[in-house]
């Protein structure tokens, strides 16, 4: 499951990367669900909007650059019952 977690997200990213790279070039996409919820110049603008629309719920912030550099990082606000 964890694996899975953003699969949609990711797979929709992919799906509109090259259009994302010619409009929105080094700036930050907030996509929840199969959805584009803007993009932000930086990675705190894009993670703090996230927030305020989703709360404590998984969402992707996508570095939209032509060479992607994988980086993994983990909540401790996110609990599960």
């Amino acid at each position: 499951m964890e694996k899975n977690r953003l699969k949609g997200e990711l797979e929709f990213y992919q799906a509109k990367r090259k259009e994302l790279l010619a409009k929105a070039k080094n700036e930050y996409a907030l996509i929840h669900g199969k959805k584009l919820e803007g993009t932000f110049i930086s990675k705190t603008d894009a993670i703090k909007r996230g927030y305020e629309l989703f709360g404590n719920v998984p969402f992707l912030v996508k570095h939209i650059v032509e060479v992607e550099r994988t980086l993994t990082f983990t909540s401790g606000l996110i609990r599960f019952s």
